[in-house]
């Protein structure tokens, strides 16, 4: 027999500190970035055995599990902690969507609408999952005439029933998509507690939860009134704050952030969606963050609050549902962040097995990034709030042009440049051996690289200075002036060390 601990769990989860994940996937980065990998890293950390074990009251949470599943796709990243997850709830399928108490089962449409959404976007059959068919199994606990599902605990897990009947291709979605619009408040948002009044302060999580279900009902060419999509984004866009953020419970926090970021993100409020993804970047513990939270790169806190909780104290059993719950539900948000342009500034030339500094600009603030010359050393540095960091390295041996890489902390190289490497060489100066006074003497330098600078000195002054052709050649027309007598040009490349010496005769 179960305990009612399943009961109370979702009837906290319904209306309680942190909303279930609307398990929806941001269209993601090219490539994964140090934000959206280490999330991903930290979040695949949490399993044991494919689910997230909640070790303050012993049992299984597979609805966070699915969170966590959720947000890896969102992120697009750790594809084997994915199927993991997936095979270890669909094998136990009846302990997530059922629960038994006293000899009475109760059935959840919500959690079989969640594992649904998670099936299908894998490509599964959401008709036979772990020997149930879990559309059948909503429909039957869905009013044919109203769309209302039974034990839903709220709006929320409303839009989970309904979403499941949409990526099962019901015939009772319409009816379903059409019980939550009904919902929607004079202002365009979405009450949680179906029973109570619409509230004077808005439930994002509620109204982002269900704009998901509108769109996704759209998308599936069911009929959906255009006013009353507009009128949700709307009061999801007039509910963010200056600083991106949105308010769930009271408090500004990365899980409703979080989930107002992906839900404007797919009604084309790009600009809005980025804002929000910004402050929950900002509540992401980083390789700068230090303290306690040292080990915990990648978790996403739920407010400020529990981000100086975390590095003074560090994540403990009671703080760690909080934290793997605002990490699911905020983390997808990460993946909206466009990757800024990266730019790197070298020295054009370096000496040979010299150092050189290395500046990028551009980086991910807080996370570590590397940048080596080729054939010589690397640097390693955590990229300061402003996203510039400089790096020291030394140049290989001998003259020839090196690659610079500049990668982050995913070991993905982010942007490139190059520089010259020169050694010490004796360059070929040739001339006439005499020549007039008064007349010009042709002096031609050759043994120099592309576009290095020359400089020429006559009688101990510097007299031009110029840059190598293409083909590494210098040439020079010298008045050589009316003084008769032995004497000499000496040229200098871009170091001293590289030079060459021609002595020639003036003749009267």
């Amino acid at each position: 027999m179960r305990t009612p601990l399943r009961r109370r769990a979702l009837a906290v989860l319904a209306g309680g500190a942190v909303a279930l994940s609307t398990a929806v996937a941001p269209t993601a980065s090219a490539a994964p970035t140090p934000s959206t990998s280490a999330a991903g890293t930290w979040l695949a950390a949490q399993l044991t055995g494919g689910v997230v074990h909640n070790d303050q009251w012993d049992y299984d949470d597979f609805g966070l599990t699915l969170d966590v599943l959720a947000a890896l796709r969102a992120l697009d990243v750790q594809p084997a902690a994915q199927q993991q997850i997936l095979t270890a709830v669909t094998s136990r399928v009846d302990e997530y969507v059922e629960s038994t108490w006293e000899g009475v089962t109760t059935f959840y449409p919500g959690s079989a609408g969640k594992l649904a959404l998670a099936v299908d976007a894998a490509g599964g059959d959401v008709t036979s999952v772990g020997g149930r068919d879990l559309v059948a199994d909503i429909e039957a606990a869905t009013n044919d005439e109203t769309g209302e599902s039974a034990d839903t605990y709220g709006l929320f897990g409303q839009t989970f029933a309904t979403r499941g009947l949409i990526a099962g291709d019901s015939d009772e979605a319409a009816a379903s998509v059409g019980y939550v619009a009904a919902q929607q408040c004079e202002n365009g948002t979405f009450r949680q507690v179906l029973t109570a009044p619409c509230p004077e302060v808005p439930e994002i999580d509620t109204t982002t939860a269900a704009l998901h279900t509108l769109l996704e009902a759209r998308a599936a060419g069911i009929t959906v009134d255009a006013a009353v999509v507009d009128r949700t984004v709307a009061a999801i866009v007039a509910a963010q704050a200056a600083d991106g953020s949105f308010v769930g419970n009271g408090v500004a926090n990365t899980n409703s952030t979080g989930l107002a970021a992906t839900a404007l993100a797919r009604a084309g409020r790009t600009t809005e969606a980025a804002k929000a993804a910004a402050y929950v970047a900002r509540h992401q513990v980083t390789e700068a963050t230090g303290g306690k939270l040292a080990s915990e790169r990648g978790a996403v806190a739920y407010d400020g609050a529990a981000l100086a909780a975390g590095r003074e104290d560090g994540i403990d059993e009671f703080a760690i549902d909080q934290w793997i719950r605002a990490s699911a539900q905020a983390a997808p948000a990460l993946a909206l962040l466009s990757a800024p342009k990266v730019t790197v500034s070298v020295p054009k030339y370096v000496r040979s097995g010299s150092t050189l500094k290395v500046t990028a600009s551009g980086l991910a603030a807080g996370w570590s990034s590397t940048a080596r010359v080729s054939g010589g050393t690397s640097a390693r540095a955590v990229v300061p709030s402003a996203g510039r960091a400089t790096f020291t390295v030394r140049a290989p041996k001998g003259t020839a042009k090196r690659a610079v890489v500049v990668g982050d902390a995913t070991g993905r190289a982010v942007a490139t440049s190059s520089v010259q490497v020169l050694a010490a060489k004796k360059l070929r100066v040739s001339s006439k051996s005499t020549v007039r006074r008064a007349k010009v003497q042709k002096v031609v330098v050759r043994g120099l690289v592309a576009g290095e600078p020359v400089r020429v000195y006559y009688r101990g002054k510097l007299v031009k200075r110029g840059v190598a052709s293409k083909a590494g050649s210098y040439t020079y027309r010298l008045k050589v002036g009316k003084k008769v007598g032995r004497t000499k040009v000496i040229v200098r490349g871009a170091y001293a060390e590289r030079n060459g010496v021609r002595v020639f005769r003036i003749v009267k």
